[in-house]
C-alpha cells in the first residue's frame, strides 16, 4: 500500500445505530393505550387520593393499591418499550410479561373498581369520580388486551421454530448400536 492513501476508501460509510432512544416496535394502537391506561390509572389514584372520609374503607384501599399500582406498571412497560433497556431484555419474553401484566392489571383494576364502587360512601362525589375514571382504566387494559390477542401480539417475531425430534436423543450417531448393559 501506499503511504498516503486513507484507511478508508470513500465508499465507506458510517453505520448509523439502529435503534434510537425513543424508538419502539410498539404499534400505534398499543402506544394510544398504553398512554392512556397511564392517565386513566394516575386520575384515578388522584381522585381518590383526595377522599377525606370514608365509612368502608377497604375497597378504597384495595382501588389505591390497584390504581397505584397500575399507574406505575404502565409507566415501567412505557418506559421500558422507549429507552435502550429493551435492548437488556429478550424480546419475546418482554412481550409475554407484557401480556401478562395486562392481563392481570386489567382484571385486579375491575375488580377494584366494583368493590370500591359497592362499598363507597355516595355523598362522595370524587368517589363517583375515582371509580368511573376506575372503569376507564380497566376498559383501557381490557381492549389492549384484546388488540393483543387479535392481532397475535406474543407470536409475532418469533425466532425460527425448532423441528420436534419426537423424543429420539440428538447429537447420536445415526446407526450406533444400543448400550450393553453388564449383568453381575
Amino acid at each position: 500500500m501506499a503511504e498516503n492513501t486513507p484507511a478508508y476508501n470513500p465508499t465507506v460509510e458510517a453505520i448509523a445505530p439502529k435503534h434510537k432512544f425513543c424508538s419502539s416496535d410498539l404499534g400505534r394502537i398499543h402506544l394510544i393505550l398504553k398512554i392512556a391506561q397511564l392517565a386513566l390509572s394516575f386520575v384515578a389514584f388522584i381522585c381518590e387520593e383526595f377522599i377525606d372520609y370514608c365509612d368502608s374503607c377497604g375497597g378504597l384501599y384495595f382501588f389505591e393499591f390497584v390504581s397505584c399500582s397500575a399507574f406505575l406498571l404502565a409507566l415501567l412497560m412505557i418506559i421500558t418499550y422507549y429507552t435502550p433497556l429493551r435492548h437488556k431484555i429478550v424480546i419475546q419474553s418482554y412481550k409475554k410479561i407484557d401480556f401478562w401484566v395486562t392481563v392481570g392489571v386489567g382484571a385486579l383494576f375491575l375488580i377494584a373498581s366494583i368493590v370500591f364502587a359497592a362499598t363507597m360512601d355516595y355523598e362522595v362525589q370524587l368517589g363517583k369520580v375515582s371509580v368511573a375514571f376506575g372503569f376507564f382504566a380497566s376498559f383501557a387494559f381490557i381492549v389492549e388486551l384484546w388488540f393483543m390477542h387479535k392481532n397475535n401480539y406474543l407470536e409475532r417475531n418469533q425466532g425460527p421454530q425448532t423441528p420436534k425430534t419426537n423424543g429420539a436423543v440428538e447429537n447420536e450417531p445415526l446407526n450406533a448400536s444400543p448400550p450393553v448393559q453388564e449383568s453381575n
